[in-house]
């Protein structure tokens, strides 16, 4: 499975939440190189739980950040950053009690979720956001 990559077009011209996002293709890459690892493996429940975190701690500062800037669609934002985590959280909690393993289908969803949420769910607020 391919990794993921950063271009510029996912940049939101805001430092801060551009390195958290390079940082979640991070943590979404380490998952997508040890996949084939088995379902109770530590490397695969670390990855998951990293991930798992991480993602909570980025978006509750995103939102923040969002509220500040009186961005318009954070609401939907919020909504979006919501069944994002649910699914996460619902995958993780089979993975550790061994009811599935990292498919290609979850590692598909990851991708294409972070890519589109990046490239076009986060540019909408590039233009309320301050360096």
């Amino acid at each position: 499975m391919e990794t993921i990559q950063w271009v510029e077009k996912m940049s939101v011209d805001n430092s801060m939440i551009d390195n958290q996002h390079r940082q979640l293709i991070a943590l979404t890459n380490n998952l997508i190189l040890h996949s084939d690892a088995e379902t109770n493996s530590q490397i695969i429940n670390e990855a998951l739980s990293e991930l798992l975190k991480y993602v909570k701690d980025h978006f509750q500062q995103e939102e923040k950040w969002l509220l500040s800037m009186a961005y318009p669609k954070l609401d939907e934002h919020r909504r979006e950053h919501k069944k994002f985590l649910y699914e996460v959280a619902m995958f993780t909690k089979d993975v550790f009690e061994q009811k599935t393993t990292v498919t290609k289908e979850l590692i598909l969803f990851l991708s294409n979720w972070i890519v589109h949420h990046t490239m076009e769910d986060d540019q909408d607020y590039k233009n309320y956001i301050q360096g």
